[in-house]
């Protein structure tokens, strides 16, 4: 009897230690429950964020860009009429190289096609290619043309001058179409009005710019500019690289070419800077202009705000990361290859088919995920898979 009684004492002590030990732990969690959260971090003021991305992409590239644009086409200008004024070896070869380094510089400032730049179709005057052959022929026989006419687009800007300064044959024949053929008074004419129409297409642009001139620069960077919508900064930005990117980058430099665009079938007379045979250099520019944009890398090296960095404030540090990376992976990939396009889509089509895969996930990136994260409006829609 004692035993069963001591035996209850127990039980019931025990259920009492349970019951108390379930409600310290209640305690417990209803003070963690109702313990203060720590602050979240201040909200980035992301209106100020697009201003400064603005400044830095007005003020450290595509000002610059243009800067050295114009720079680079008066001294093409210069050396095609040292080259009108006295056809020889050494002045055919520093008008090629004046050309050349146009060209490249062009790739820095190809992908701002907004403002100033779309204000004097500035792509359709410079870079349309392949240059229409036959119609630059009849300009030179007929010495009648309006060079900044619709009809003329295919028979200006650097395609047009590659043809003539690298497509007459080899250096004696391209300095006797200069001498000694019958039409080289008009050839050497529509040479110098070729480069002349380029210097002033590309100083209206970047007088556009600049403050000294039209002043677009303080548009760009108006505060009243610095929303998400197809007027504002990032707007233009955006539409702007996207539609470069696709068309004339990944298409023109690469698919087109390459016959991805065509069933597998090579286009080479539609190869960038055919006769000059530096298509592969001119893409690799691009890549390059393309990898600083995003990071904000201005002219003199330094880094400031890019899309980069406003994707990382916007939080999406993965696709920022991404898009980083595959940047870099191109540019790699670039300078795999040889220094002929040409040969390339003969001898080694998979390096560019494979270029190409990695292109369009640059494409995807902006125009789904890119796009979509900072609120931005494309009007470029195409439907080749995006």
């Amino acid at each position: 009897m004692t035993y069963n009684n001591s035996k209850k004492m127990n039980k019931i002590a025990s259920y009492f230690l349970l019951f108390f030990g379930l409600m310290m732990l209640g305690g417990l969690w209803g003070c963690k429950t109702d313990s203060p959260k720590k602050p979240n971090p201040p909200s980035t003021n992301l209106a100020e964020a697009r201003l400064e991305l603005a400044r830095n992409m007005a003020n450290g590239l595509i000002i610059p860009a243009y800067e050295q644009l114009s720079q680079r086409a008066n001294e093409l200008e210069v050396a095609v009429g040292a080259f009108t004024r006295n056809p020889d070896a050494a002045s055919l070869l520093a008008a090629r190289e004046g050309l050349k380094a146009a060209w490249l510089q062009w790739q820095s400032a190809a992908m701002y096609l907004f403002g100033p730049a779309e204000n004097v179709v500035l792509r359709q005057s410079l870079a349309t290619y392949p240059a229409n052959e036959e119609k630059i022929e009849q300009n030179i026989a007929s010495g009648s043309y309006i060079l900044g006419s619709l009809d003329n687009q295919a028979a200006v800007g650097f395609p047009a001058l590659d043809y003539l300064l690298n497509g007459l044959g080899d250096e004696a024949q391209v300095l006797a179409a200069y001498t000694t053929d019958s039409l080289a008074d008009g050839r050497r004419t529509y040479l110098q009005d070729l480069s002349a129409e380029i210097s002033a297409k590309v100083n209206a642009s970047l007088q556009g710019w600049l403050a000294a001139g039209d002043n677009y620069v303080a548009e760009f960077t108006d505060p009243s500019a610095g929303g998400t919508d197809l007027g504002s900064a990032l707007g233009l930005l955006v539409n702007s690289i996207d539609l470069h990117f696709q068309r004339f980058v990944r298409d023109g430099k690469v698919a087109i070419p390459a016959g991805i665009r065509s069933a597998g079938v090579p286009r080479p007379k539609t190869i960038e800077a055919r006769y000059g045979g530096y298509a592969v250099e001119l893409l690799r520019a691009s890549l390059q202009a393309y990898h600083r944009l995003f990071l904000g890398i201005d002219a003199n090296g330094l880094d400031g705000m890019g899309l980069y960095d406003y994707l990382l404030l916007l939080e999406a540090e993965q696709l920022a990361n991404d898009m980083k990376n595959q940047y870099e992976s191109l540019q790699a990939a670039a300078e795999q290859l040889g220094d002929s396009m040409e040969e390339e889509i003969d001898q080694h089509p998979e390096r560019l088919e494979a270029l190409f895969v990695d292109m369009q996930k640059i494409v995807v990136w902006i125009k789904s995920d890119m796009a979509s994260v900072m609120g931005i409006t494309l009007t470029n829609q195409d439907n080749d898979g995006d």
